[in-house]
Formats: C-alpha cells, structure tokens, sequence
C-alpha cells in the first residue's frame, strides 16, 4: 500500500506538472498537496476493495489487470463525485483523468517488473535443475500447460512445436513456436527430456499420426487426455499422462445411433450376466446412461460387484440390482426371472483366459457351455425378448479350450433362435478389447515402468484390438439389429503385430528396445494362434446400417443333433471323463484342433508343432 501511494502521488505531480505552467505551478501547491492526499486516499481504499492486495505476487496472472483497473475507475468515479458535492473543486477534471491514467499504468507497470524479478531471477534462476522439454501445441491448451509447468514442476519448457504456418516463427509468452520437423534439431541443441502433446480436441487419428513422426526421436512423450476426459479446475500440468495403447491403437469413434442404443434398454428391465468383467462392467455403465427400467448385475466375483455397485452408485442412479450367483446354477437363475420380469439379456459371462481354461478345461467348459445353456433355457421358460451373446473371435476354427466352447455357446444360442424363431436373438463376435483385464496391454505398461523385460510369445502374433467404450457401444446396436440367429461382427481395423506393439510402447516412452529394454519371446501358449480370425466362412458377411456392424448367417447342424451332443456333454461333465468330453466337443465343432506342444530349436526362432487330439 505504501509503494502504491507513492505510486498514486507521482501520478498526481505528473498530472499537475503537464497541467499548469512552470511558473504557475508554485501557486497549486496547497491544491496538489490537500486533493492529491485526497485522491491517494480514495484510490487506495478502493485498490483495496477489488483484491488487490490479496493474491502472492508471483503466482498473479491476467486478472491483476483487471483489479488494478477495476480499482482505479472506481477510485476516480468515488472521488469525482465525491468532489461534486464540495462547493470548490479539490482537483480540475483534467488533473484527475490524467492522474487516473498515469496511476493505473504505473500501478501496473512496477508490479509486472516485480513479478517478473521474482519469477526469473529467482525461480527460473534455478532452471539448471530442471529438464527441458516441448510442447506439440500452441493453443490455448498448450498455453495453459506452460503457465502449469512454469509455477508446479521440475520441467522447463524450451519451445513450442505446431503445424500451423500462421504461428511458427511467433512467440507465445516469450517461448517460440517451431515446425514440428524442426523438433530433431531442437533436441540436438537443448537435449529435450520429453514431449508433451497439448491436444486436447485432436481425434485417435491425428495423435496416432503425430505419434508415428515422433517415435524415431527415442524421446519419452507425455499426452493430455481428450477434451471429455479433462477434469475441470484441477491443474492442467497434473493431468499428463504417459502414452497408452488408445493413443497407439485406438480410432476415432463414429457416433452411436440413438434409437438403436435405446431400442432394446430404454424403459426394459435388462440383465448382464458378468457384470463385473471388463466388457460386462463397461456394458453396464453404457446401458445405465439409456434409463433401464432396471439394470440386474449378475456377477459371481463379491469384489467385481461390489466395485461395480459403488461406482454405479456414485452417479446417483440407483435402479441396479446386485445379484452374485453363476450361471451354472440353474435354480439361482429361475429365481432370479420369477422376481424379475427380464426383457434384454447380454451374456458377457465367461471364461476367458485362454491358458487358464486350457489348464482348467473342465471348470472352462461347465461354465461357457453349459452356464450359456442353462442361461438359454431359463431365458426362453421366461419369454425374455432380447439376447445378446458377446462371443469371440477365438470361436473361430478354434485351438484352445476357451476358443471352442464360446463355439458351441454360439451354436446353441442360434440353435434357440433357429426352433422358436426368436427375431432379437443373436450374438457379436470381436477381439481383444484394449486394457480388458488379461490383456497385454496393461502387462507391458507394468514391464515398462519396472524397465524389465517385455515378453512376447511369438515374433510373429497379430491381434485385433478395439476400445472397450467402442466395443461396448456396438455390441448394443448390433443388439438392436438382430431378425434371428444372426452373427454381428465388429470391425476391428487393421490386426497389430504384437512386437511392433512393444517396441513403439517402449519408444515412446524414451527408452531403446533391446537397450533399455529387451524383448524376449517366450513361445506359443496352449491352445494359443498366431492369427485371429472373425469368419467362419469368409463369403459369409454382409454390411448393416451401421459401417462397422457385419452381419453373418452362418450353417449351423441340425437342432437334434446340437441338443443330443450337449446331453451327452452334461453327463460327461458330471463323470469327469476329459476323453469323452473332447470326444463330444469335436463332433459339435469338428473344425476344432488342439494345439499341444511348442518349443523353440536352433537360433532362437520359434517352431510350432501342431498334434492333434484325434
């Protein structure tokens, strides 16, 4: 306050000094002393009143121009009308509105040079500890980040990178803007420690591009989430994020059709059976949105359902039902549908872990087929309008225990659909889901933070990946598409070599594969392919009116002799007799093939025989 009044006072000498003639300017100064006195005081109490006095210094940003403005107009406008009601002016209008102008600007002038000492030379005056980096993006989002990262971290940023012309060769704050090809000389000269995408509002494909023309750099690469996921009013620097397989993998989403999101959810009371998996869980966080008249978890996990219960529950929507049960248990199930009048299933339940089930092929096959035939039984006794299986594209000439049983889950649900002419009943067939539990996704991210080594089964292996808020989205259009019988197809985009995978992960992370980080194969896991497939007969499928929804009527045997084969596999199943199981399984599937013994031979390639249990 007292550097202010100082301030103020100057402002009034210099006021009167442009006002009066040297020689007159002696006989004002009563007037400059008494009205300037006056006016000091008028504008500090009013400096005072709009804040100005209550933000550090260092931390102030644009709004301290706008209280020093605020407080001088207001201190002007009080002490002019103030003046007024005087039956003698204390000051000329002209002293005034001058002393006003010359106030606001030296009020602001000296706080923007103190900030500015006190922000070079004594925070950026330790920047010889901080790591340097850019920033791909100069809008407001990068702009925001830098402010961040100037006030909250140990990073310097250095320039920015943006591929509008209109912007490169200006600078922003001080900081200049660059082409981003110019980004390799830039690390030559400053050494950057890491990138930092600002891109907010950019689709899958634009980051995925950007990505791809980084990755040669070998510089560790931080991202801000898409403009939907940034958290509002927390510190933008706080949400960078490491690169993950959506930015790597992902695709931008073309809108959900809401009268098919709708159809089958809307006003229903909807069953998901493996709620609390990771399609099952997403599936009911999705349907939940479309106001079910409820919404039945049917999850035999406590934990999975209780975490998805809570989370379901923090959005202040409480027409969800938590069940635990299996759907091997046929009694739990005819009591749940007595209680409930269910209209729409979608059965995510099952096993899925494909070495797991091949080591456990018996609880594999109890749960898969016959939980889904218990399942189907129970849902036509009670009429239930709609069933959607979420199947695999592992069901396809399957080589795993998991792979043939989702099969047969298939054929039994278009068998039903096929006898009783069921018009919404139908399955969807897709791949891997990104970050679903199991998944490589979130095992390489764990390798590469531990900076051990990531390990792939085969040098060779391709996948299919997709969202899981995408996958989740169609397989409830493709829901709504069905006439019976059908199998939906997800279009999964180009299938990933699951090396390439790891080596860009471990790119973009900074790091050199095979340097930092090695990559070992481990070889081919039972039951395990190299490549996935969505078609059993690839002539099969047709295009809907949704561009990435296929529909495919595949031949299925005859209802007796599914019905018959699975009797017999009940009561195998009950006798625990492995051989006759398999037995029964290869006629249901007779394209099913076990794959039973790997090793690698000479020079570390990988050789994969194939033995055959018939």
């Amino acid at each position: 306050m007292v550097a202010d009044a100082l301030v103020i006072m100057t402002a009034i000498l210099l006021a009167f000094a442009i006002r009066f003639n040297p020689d007159l300017w002696i006989y004002s100064i009563d007037q400059f002393l008494f009205g300037g006195l006056w006016l000091c005081s008028f504008l500090i109490a009013s400096l005072s009143i709009s804040g100005l006095y209550r933000p550090v210094l260092r931390h102030a940003g644009t709004e301290m121009m706008g209280q020093v403005l605020k407080g001088t107009l207001f201190g002007i406008g009080t002490f002019a009308f103030f003046d007024m009601l005087n039956d003698q002016a204390l000051l000329p209008r002209s002293v005034l509105i001058a002393s006003g102008t010359f106030g606001f600007l030296g009020l602001l002038s000296y706080r923007l040079m103190i900030r500015w000492v006190l922000r070079v030379h004594l925070v950026e005056g330790r920047n010889n500890a901080k790591q340097n980096v850019v920033i791909y993006g100069a809008g407001l989002a990068g702009l925001q980040l830098m402010e961040s990262l100037r006030e909250n971290s140990n990073y310097q940023v250095i320039a920015f990178l943006d591929d509008d012309a209109n912007l490169q060769g200006r600078q922003i704050r001080g900081i200049s803007v660059y082409p981003s090809y110019e980004i390799s000389k830039l690390h030559k000269d400053y050494s950057i420690y890491k990138i930092l995408l600002a891109l907010p509002s950019e689709g899958y494909s634009r980051r995925k591009e950007i990505l791809e023309m980084l990755r040669p750099m070998q510089i560790g690469i931080q991202i801000l989430p898409s403009l939907d996921q940034l958290i509002i009013g927390k510190e933008i620097s706080s949400l960078l994020q490491d690169v993950t397989f959506e930015d790597l993998l992902g695709r931008d989403e073309i809108p959900a059709d809401p009268k098919l999101m709708d159809q089958e959810i809307r006003g229903k009371t909807v069953m998901v059976t493996g709620a609390g998996g990771s399609i099952g869980s997403e599936l009911c966080i999705e349907i939940i949105k479309h106001e079910p008249k409820f919404l039945i978890l049917y999850e035999i996990n406590e934990f999975s359902l209780f975490k998805l219960q809570q989370k379901i529950n923090t959005k202040g929507i409480y027409n969800s039902i938590p069940i635990l049960g299996n759907i091997y248990d046929k009694k739990s199930l005819i009591n749940i549908f007595n209680n409930h009048k269910i209209q729409t299933i979608f059965h995510a339940a099952a096993y899925k872990h494909v070495p797991l089930v091949e080591e456990n092929p018996l609880e594999g096959i109890k749960n898969n087929v016959i939980g889904t035939k218990n399942l189907v039984e129970v849902c036509v006794k009670f009429c239930v309008e709609t069933f959607v299986l979420i199947s695999s594209d592992k069901a396809v000439r399957p080589t795993s225990v998991m792979g043939v049983s989702k099969r047969i889950s298939e054929l039994i649900v278009q068998n039903s659909a096929r006898m009783l002419n069921l018009k919404k009943w139908n399955m969807v067939r897709f791949g891997n889901v990104l970050n679903s539990s199991g998944s490589v996704v979130p095992k390489f991210r764990e390798q590469i933070q531990k900076r051990t080594a990531i390990t792939v089964t085969h040098p060779e292996i391709t996948r299919y990946f997709m969202s899981i808020s995408e996958a989740v989205k169609l397989v409830i259009q493709a829901g709504s598409m069905g006439k019976g019988g059908e199998v939906f197809l997800l279009e999964m985009g180009n299938a990933v070599k699951i090396r390439e995978l790891a080596i860009q992960m471990i790119e973009l992370s900074g790091l050199v594969p095979d340097v930092d980080i090695p990559i070992r194969y481990t070889g081919l896991r039972p039951g395990e392919k190299l490549y996935e497939e969505l078609l059993v007969d690839i002539n099969s499928s047709n295009p809907t009116t949704h561009p990435r929804i296929f529909c495919s009527k595949e031949p299925i045997p005859e209802s007796y002799y599914i019905e018959d084969n699975l009797e017999k596999l009940e009561e195998q199943i009950e006798l625990n007799d492995l051989e006759k199981i398999f037995e029964i399984i290869r006629k249901i599937v007779p394209e099913y093939s076990n794959q039973i013994s790997l090793h690698f031979q000479n020079n570390d390639k990988l050789i994969t025989e194939k033995t055959f249990l018939n």
